[in-house]
Order: C-alpha cells, then structure tokens, then sequence
C-alpha cells in the first residue's frame, strides 16, 4: 500500500513540476498550460479514487488504532483541501492566466505549496496506516514466562 500511495505521489509531483517548469516561460503557451494543469487533475483524481477504494476500506477498519486514527483524522479535512484546490481552479481558467500571465506565475507557487503541505501530511498518515498493517500481519510474540 505505501509503495502504490509512493508512485501515486511521485506521478503527481512530476507533473507538478512539469507546470512549474512551464510557468517559467516569459510568455503563456495555452495549449501547454492547458496540458499541465489536465495531467495535474488527471493524477489527482486516479490518486483520490485509489484513496476511497483502497486505503480509506484499511483506515476505517483500523480507526481504532494510532494509524487508522491519523488517516481518517486527515481525511476528515480533505473537503475544505479540495474546496481550496477547486477555487484556485475556477478562479484561473485558461483565458484569466493568459490575460494575467504575471499574476498567475505569482500566486501558482503557493499552491503548490499547499499541495506538498497536503502530501506531506497524507504521507505521514499513510505511512502510520501502513505500520498498522504490518503489525497486524506480523505473529504473536511469545514472552517467556518469569519463573
């Protein structure tokens, strides 16, 4: 699970790095701005439904423990993370960041800030789930008996 949650993280930030990379340009190229920005969405979205289907299952049926606890608690604050995302995105349609080419370069990093702070903190969760899993899976530990 946290080698999978790995790639999905990695494919994300590739492509955000990709869309940093092309705001660096003097110029808006639309039809790649346009481009970075779907592989961005693209990955979010693959990543959220691989979340609901597989690792959000996990943590509910572990919320009784350290690691499903801190996933769900992070989960719990998702909506008001994607209302943010979802508002940038609305606000920056292609025309608006062609019309305001500087602007846009300089308000993008602090959202991307905000998504690595977001990944951050999932990657914390997610790696306290993963330590529930392995624990789980591992065999009783005999103690011996003090005489």
């Amino acid at each position: 699970m946290l080698h999978e949650w790995l790639e999905w993280r990695d494919a994300l930030a590739r492509f955000m790095n990709e869309h940093r990379i092309v705001c660096q340009a003097p110029t808006p190229d639309p039809v790649a701005v346009s481009g970075a920005r779907w592989r961005i969405s693209q990955a979010s979205r693959q990543r959220a439904s691989w979340l609901a289907a597989v690792v959000h299952p996990l943590a509910e049926r572990l919320a009784h423990t350290p690691g499903g606890a801190a996933w769900l608690a992070l989960q719990a604050d998702m909506p008001v993370y994607r209302q943010r995302i979802s508002q940038f995105i609305s606000h920056w349609p292609i025309e608006a960041i062609v019309d305001d080419w500087d602007r846009y370069r300089r308000v993008i990093p602090e959202l991307r800030a905000e998504v690595a702070a977001w990944l951050r903190n999932e990657e914390f969760a997610i790696r306290a789930l993963a330590a529930e899993l392995e624990a789980e899976a591992l065999p009783p530990m005999a103690i011996p008996r003090q005489a």
